[in-house]
């Protein structure tokens, strides 16, 4: 995750993230995009703003064995639960980065490959023409952002509980986290940094709540949102935990309950092939 006060992903806030909201909001798409990826091919792939791992170790499971594959994120805790998520024999580079402003040579990689990560970059044109600027001719571009709140109930829930708490200074974390799902502005986004044959695809997955209250932890302690509720009051952190479980549990019902996640999945080729 990038630089802002949305992507300080530190402290305890990694293993919240891995934990309670991991399976349900990151796994289906992981899943999604290593088979996207491996059907290019590629022999250098570079993931950015790889969090704790969920996407890195489904890449390094789909693609050859030979295959290079860098992991990049821009806050070392994150990578160091994602080191042990993939495991420590796993052949994968990994480098403390931000996306923005990688140290990798021109025409490096075959593919770059990023998953929920581009909606909290302050300067997104900057990230895309790195993107843009790393890969070869003909290489190969993958994103997923996750759409607006509408298409994304678990998400939605979360952002009118805490902005309840907070009612003369409701918080945009998750409308940040929601906020780069159209596809006009990402394929102009993509056109302007060099991009050609660029394809977006709203793509709804399945996902399961195992227990509400552990994907209430997840949304709440396992984002920065966490620290923007402890600087008002840190008591203030059990009840918007407390006040969300019960909304999901009301929105939903009894768990465990299949629930629709919608993401736009982005691909695009840089040009000179």
């Amino acid at each position: 995750m990038e630089t802002s006060n949305h992507a300080a992903y530190i402290g305890s806030i990694p293993e919240h993230y891995h934990r309670g909201a991991g399976p349900f909001f990151f796994e289906p798409y992981a899943q999604e995009l290593s088979t996207r990826i491996k059907a290019f091919a590629p022999q250098q792939v570079l993931e950015t703003a790889c969090g704790t791992g969920i996407l890195t170790r489904r890449l390094r499971e789909a693609l050859a064995a030979e295959t290079r594959l860098v992991a990049t994120d821009l806050n070392e805790p994150m990578l160091a639960l994602a080191r042990q998520t993939v495991g420590p024999d796993a052949n994968v580079e990994w480098a403390q980065q931000d996306m923005t402003r990688l140290r990798f040579t021109d025409g490096e990689f075959d593919a770059v490959v990023c998953q929920f990560g581009l909606m909290f970059v302050p300067d997104k044109p900057a990230a895309a023409r790195e993107a843009r600027r790393v890969l070869r001719p003909g290489g190969q571009l993958l994103l997923a952002t996750w759409r607006s709140l509408e298409h994304n109930a678990a998400i939605r829930l979360a952002h009118e509980t805490v902005s309840a708490l907070f009612p003369s200074e409701p918080p945009r974390f998750y409308l940040t986290q929601t906020g780069y799902g159209e596809p006009r502005e990402m394929t102009q986004l993509l056109a302007d940094a060099g991009f050609t044959h660029i394809h977006t695809e709203p793509v709804q997955k399945r996902s399961v709540i195992e227990n509400t209250h552990e994907l209430a932890v997840g949304l709440i302690e396992g984002f920065p949102i966490v620290d923007f509720i402890r600087a008002h009051d840190p008591l203030l952190v059990s009840v918007a935990i407390g006040a969300l479980t019960k909304a999901l549990d009301k929105h939903f019902g009894e768990a465990p309950v299949k629930v629709t996640i919608e993401a736009l999945v982005t691909s695009a080729t840089a040009p000179g092939a």
